[in-house]
This record gives C-alpha cells, sequence and structure tokens, in this order.
C-alpha cells in the first residue's frame, strides 16, 4: 500500500496547478513549505518538492509566505490633503476644524484621484482588505461618499473597500446629520460608524450610540465608531459601547477605534471597562502612529503615551487591530500605507517587546483583523482564499524589524506586483 504521502503526490499529479509558490517558509512555524493554487483557492500546502509542474511558478527563496494584510481603519477622502492646509497646533480639534472648512469643497474627480495612489501604494506593500471612514454630515451631506463610493468602484479589481458611515461632528444635537446617516445606508454605505466623544456630554454620547445602534439594527450591519480619542478621562463611551452591545446582542459585529482616553483612566477603571469589553466582543484598533502624534499636546512632562492601553486588553485575550487611519494630511504628516509600520511602531508604545507580544503585533494587521472582518477563507491553508504576500522575512521579529521591501502579492491566485530592490556596492572598503 503507498504511504499517504506517495497517494498525495500521486494524487497531485492528475491534474495542473495554477500556481504553485516553491521554496517558501510558513508564516506560522517557519518550515520549508510550497503552496499549490487553483482557481483562485489554496489546494494544497505541502513540503519541499512535493507539488507537480504548474502553469505558473515562483520561488520564493526561502521567504514568508503570508496572508495578505488588511488595513481596518482609515480615511480615504483626506489622504494626502496636505498642502495649505498645515495644523499648526497639532492637535486633533485644529485637525477637525481645517477639514471642516475644505470638505464640502472636495470632489468626486479628486477623491478618486488622490484614493488610487492610496490603494496602489497599499497593494503593493500586500493589503488586500481596506475600512474607510467616509465623513457624513450637515457640512458635507452625501458629497464625500460618493467620491468614496466612486473610488471603490474603481478600485474593486485591486482591493475590497469598506465604507462606515461616519458622523464626525455629532448626532445627540444633529438631526439633520441623523438623516443624513440613514441616507448614507441606502447610499452604499456597509457599516455604521460613530464618534460619541466628539458631543459635549456623556449624556448626548449615550444618545450618539442609542442612533448609531437603531441605523445598524435596521440595516442589520456592524459597527465600527471612533471611541474616546482624547486624553481626558472623562470621557468613557467605551462602557456605554459595551453595554449598548450587550443590550443589543451586537456581540463580535463592533470594533471601537482610537481608545485614548484608555490612557489617561486609573486603573481600577481600565480593569473595570476592559471586562465589559471583553464580555461585549468588541474588536479594539488601535491607531498608534497616529494618536501618538496627537494626543498629549496640552500636557506638561510626563506626557501621555495617548494609545489604547494594548497590553492589558491582549492579556484580557481582546482582539486587538492595528490602523493606519491618515496618510499625510492635516492629522499626520506621516505615512507609507504599510501594516509593517503601523505594527512595529504599535509595539514600541504598546511595550510589545517579547517574542510572543511581537508575534501578536504582527497579526494585528493580519489573523486578529481577519477575525474582526468576519473573514472565513482567510489564512495560508488548504481551502483558504489565495490571498497573500509573500515577504523577505522569516519570523515576525524580522518582519516588524526589517520591514522588507521585497514583497510579492497574490489576489485570488493572481499575482499583482512584485517588488525587487537591489543593493548594489560599489566600494566595500
Amino acid at each position: 500500500m503507498k504511504s499517504s504521502q506517495s497517494l498525495f503526490t500521486f494524487y497531485l499529479s492528475l491534474f495542473t496547478m495554477d500556481l504553485i509558490i516553491r521554496n517558501g517558509r510558513s508564516d506560522r512555524t517557519n518550515e520549508p513549505i510550497e503552496v499549490g493554487i487553483e482557481a483562485g483557492l489554496i489546494t494544497a500546502v505541502a513540503p519541499p518538492h512535493s507539488l507537480p509542474a504548474a502553469n505558473q511558478e515562483i520561488d520564493a527563496q526561502g521567504r514568508m509566505v503570508s496572508p495578505a494584510f488588511i488595513e481596518s481603519h482609515f480615511h480615504l477622502e483626506n489622504a494626502l490633503l496636505w498642502d495649505g492646509l498645515i495644523n499648526q497646533s497639532g492637535t486633533l480639534e485644529e485637525a477637525i476644524e481645517i477639514y471642516a472648512k475644505v470638505k464640502h469643497d472636495l470632489t468626486v474627480e479628486d477623491i478618486v484621484r488622490r484614493s488610487g495612489y492610496v490603494v496602489e501604494t497599499a497593494v503593493a506593500n500586500g493589503t488586500l482588505w481596506l475600512r474607510s471612514h467616509v465623513d457624513i454630515d450637515h457640512i458635507a451631506k452625501l458629497s464625500i461618499l460618493k467620491g468614496v463610493a466612486a473610488a471603490r468602484d474603481a478600485y474593486r479589481h485591486l482591493i475590497e473597500i469598506q465604507l462606515i458611515a461616519f458622523p464626525q461632528l455629532g448626532l445627540a444635537q444633529n438631526p439633520e446629520a441623523v438623516e443624513m446617516m440613514w441616507q448614507a445606508m441606502e447610499n452604499g454605505c456597509d457599516l455604521v460608524g460613530g464618534m460619541p466623544h466628539g458631543e459635549k456630554t456623556m449624556e448626548d454620547a449615550a444618545r450618539h450610540i442609542e442612533i448609531a445602534f437603531e441605523i445598524a439594527q435596521k440595516y442589520d450591519v456592524d459597527v465600527d465608531m471612533h471611541i474616546d480619542e482624547t486624553d481626558d478621562p472623562y470621557w468613557q463611551s467605551l462602557e456605554l459601547l459595551a453595554e449598548k452591545t450587550i443590550e443589543t446582542g451586537w456581540q463580535g459585529r463592533v470594533t471601537a477605534g482610537h481608545c485614548c482616553a484608555m490612557s489617561a483612566w486609573d486603573d481600577a477603571t481600565a480593569a473595570r471597562i476592559i471586562d465589559k469589553v471583553k464580555a461585549a466582543n468588541i474588536h479594539i484598533i488601535t491607531n498608534a502612529p497616529i494618536n501618538s502624534m496627537l494626543e498629549g499636546r496640552h500636557s506638561g512632562y510626563p506626557k501621555p503615551r495617548g494609545i489604547a492601553r494594548v497590553k492589558e486588553l491582549l492579556e484580557a485575550g481582546v482582539n486587538v487591530v492595528c490602523g493606519q487611519d491618515d496618510l499625510q494630511n492635516m492629522f499626520y504628516p506621516f505615512g507609507k500605507m504599510d501594516p509593517l509600520e503601523v505594527a512595529v511602531i504599535t509595539a514600541h508604545l504598546a511595550h510589545l517587546g517579547a517574542p510572543h507580544e511581537i508575534e501578536a503585533a504582527f497579526d494585528m494587521p493580519r489573523y486578529n483583523a481577519a477575525r474582526m472582518w468576519g473573514l472565513q477563507n482567510y489564512g495560508v491553508a488548504v481551502g483558504a482564499a489565495a490571498n497573500l504576500v509573500i515577504l523577505d522575512a522569516d519570523s515576525a521579529v524580522s518582519a516588524l524589524r526589517r520591514q522588507p521591501a521585497n514583497r510579492t502579492v497574490i489576489r485570488n491566485g493572481r499575482v499583482l506586483t512584485e517588488r525587487k530592490v537591489e543593493t548594489v556596492w560599489r566600494d566595500r572598503n
């Protein structure tokens, strides 16, 4: 009787695969593997030299084969809005004021053009999913949504984009914005967003959350809110969000972004609310690069870190994701749409230095984000969709430390991009 390996090899020899990745390494075990792909799905993950010839082959040269990255918190419409819109104070408040003055004048063509740069850069870095918060308010009405929806359509062959209706200028005392939110769900938004700490009181914040959940329940969609993006410990709307999530039975369907006030809470308050977040199965997105830039501007020394309590959330078993948030605009002057950069900055600011913590940071824009998105066929495994990035790395620490430039990106079994950077020495002496 043939061995199981021989039967496996015999079976695979009966057909020709579309694509085989040779000489790769597992993103989980670092073991040598090769990956077979047929009709956009992974049909084999096997030891070296196990798979027959294919229509196309890639020599990974010992590099890591990872599932593609996920950008879970971004704002497409204001990316690259930089010239003449400088935030002099560097605060979140001034950034919002600057943006409010220009958002009504953004054209569909301009949003699509800038979004194109963002998408192509993100995809080349290995990102194949992106969530974008779209400002919905009494100023912009649905004009920004039209532009971002057009961008989503223009680049759907490269990336999956989800749109979140985002009422940045409030709901509790803003009936016109409430009406715009309902209309946004009828005109292309996929999720309901919110920003309860933008209200004047915790009472209004509770009403803000209540309105958002009314809309989410009506359309049976998930909720993804900006929460407590401030270093003022007064704001504890994350607790209100957790309580509403449990009340409505929306566990696992709610995401809280930023959560900066958590860094200013006392330990007892933080422990109490983290327990509620865990019970509500809320996903937390930390935006460490942006929040470390914006928060603490009004504080003396020692300055607060201004980000969520990532380490404590991980220790409590909460699903933590990281996000880019902004790209060279009035909120943040930097960024390169690379989840590895965001993950390593998160590791620095959250003190994630032990090997298992570095693995956790590496997983934030990968497996953790996939869990938040509800992706069922994600990973490097038989039956998963062939959405992959081949990295010049052999471990989580090397991926984050080196942020390797050389990457091959595969979407649904089709090679989208290959980046090869070479250093040429002219004189070693």
